[in-house]
């Protein structure tokens, strides 16, 4: 094993011990960090995380990238490459005037592109305040035989953004009005009238992150979740800007909350992207893209995954994808089997590998898989352990689970693991309660 590298550290006292804010900079640093994501693409590690306002599950959220060229032994500098629009910032829990992302997720396309999805909620405070949610409120509407945006006015009177930025009333009779709906701004012509995911008519001069700030516009988008991905063509040096993928896999058994499952998906032998999502009552989904991630599809014969929670999922050799959930309390990890490619699933009951009520990642090398997670019944004593698919029938049935090697000692709660090359795997782990991001590498031939 390799010495240990902080990736990411906060630099508020508020959030993380004064002595390891000290190790913050301007390469590594922001006020707060959750959620990692790790991935390969070539040659290059990409990091991918929450960089937060104030530690919480709202506020002022953006994601952050840093790469490494080396196997993880140097790193660029911090990287922001997804910003929500916000009315008002400050290093406190207690604002949520803003919009956010949170929860990366990647994958790597069959022709190379990075895939990054995550969650995009207008502002709220997303799933700790459910009552402002706007259950009623579809967030797409059929025009053209295609699903697109819906806005609201004050009266609740529904709007419909076409293809060309228009803004057509209920009638789908031209407004004057043109939304440039990722990134929310709407106009009337030239006259800028506001944000879209955004409270409020006018600017607030409390900027404590020090972002630009604007103000809510008079129609609104529907205040829920939304799935919005992001692309690199050149291995996580440029992105695109984000988009809209919500209305190609919502279903209305989804409700207010349809959202990523932090981690990574994968890409199966036969060329599928898949990816993890999860809903409010903890069912789990599976959506999949057979086109480099340009359009996306879900079973609606099965649109659940059977599965629990935040899940994370491995393909075996023969082709069947295992994926493991989150429980709801310590115990034996949920486990679930698709033998079409990640299109639908089976229960599997649960496989014995002990973890508490957290994240948990998974990936496999040929036979062999390996899980990271906390050791002990709350979020500390993190290990990597390790085990080998087996057959029942002729199937691939489960993983026999062997040996563990330790992570670190103390905290330890979300991670990600990915091979950093024949040698050697890494993992981005959180080993404080929020704000310090870590990433270490073991040898291959040392855990199995």
């Amino acid at each position: 094993m390799s010495g240990e590298k902080v990736i990411f550290c906060g630099n508020n006292p508020d959030f993380l011990d004064k002595k390891l804010t000290a190790l913050s900079n301007k390469s590594n640093g922001s006020n707060a960090f959750r959620i990692p994501s790790l991935i390969r693409s070539g040659k290059t590690l990409i990091a991918a995380i929450d960089a937060q306002s104030c530690g919480a599950d709202w506020g002022y959220i953006e994601i952050a990238i840093r790469r490494s060229e080396d196997g993880g032994e140097t790193w660029s500098d911090i990287e922001i490459i997804a910003a929500p629009p916000a009315r008002k910032t400050m290093l406190s829990d207690e604002c949520y005037a803003s919009a956010f992302y949170i929860d990366p997720c990647m994958a790597i396309a069959p022709n190379g592109d990075v895939i990054l999805l995550a969650d995009f909620y207008p502002e709220c405070k997303g799933l700790h305040k459910r009552s402002i949610l706007d259950k009623k409120k579809a967030p797409y509407a059929l025009y053209n035989k295609e699903l697109r945006p819906t806005l609201y006015d004050r009266d609740g009177n529904f709007y419909v953004i076409d293809k060309s930025r228009n803004v057509l009333d209920r009638n789908f009779n031209t407004t004057g009005l043109t939304a440039k709906y990722e990134t929310g701004e709407l106009f009337k012509g030239d006259e800028y009238l506001g944000n879209i995911f955004l409270n409020g008519k006018s600017p607030s001069n409390i900027n404590e992150a020090g972002v630009k700030t604007t103000f809510g516009a008079p129609l609104k988008a529907p205040k829920r979740n939304y799935l919005f991905l992001l692309k690199s063509s050149d291995n996580g040096k440029t992105w695109s800007e984000p988009k809209d993928i919500t209305g190609q896999v919502l279903i209305k058994a989804d409700g207010t909350f349809l959202g990523v499952a932090p981690g990574v998906g994968i890409t199966t032998h036969k060329g599928r992207i898949v990816m993890p999502l999860y809903v409010d009552r903890k069912e789990t989904v599976s959506i999949y893209s057979i086109d480099n991630g340009e359009t996306w599809h879900r079973m609606a014969a099965h649109p659940y995954a059977q599965n629990i929670d935040e899940w994370q999922m491995v393909q075996a050799p023969s082709g069947a994808v295992i994926a493991l959930g989150r429980a709801k309390r310590y115990g034996k990890t949920p486990m679930s089997i698709s033998y079409d490619d990640g299109k639908t699933w089976i229960k599997a009951g649960k496989t014995n590998l002990y973890a508490p009520k957290c994240q948990k990642s998974i990936i496999s090398i040929g036979d062999y898989v390996f899980c990271s997670h906390p050791n002990s019944k709350k979020r500390e004593n993190g290990v990597i352990t390790v085990g080998k698919f087996y057959k029942s029938h002729g199937k691939v049935a489960g993983i026999n689970w062997y040996s563990e090697t330790e992570i670190n000692k103390g905290f330890f709660a979300y991670s990600c693991l990915t091979r950093v090359d024949d040698e050697h795997i890494g993992i981005l782990y959180e080993s404080e309660p929020s704000s310090f991001i870590l990433f270490k590498k073991f040898k291959i031939k040392d855990l199995i």
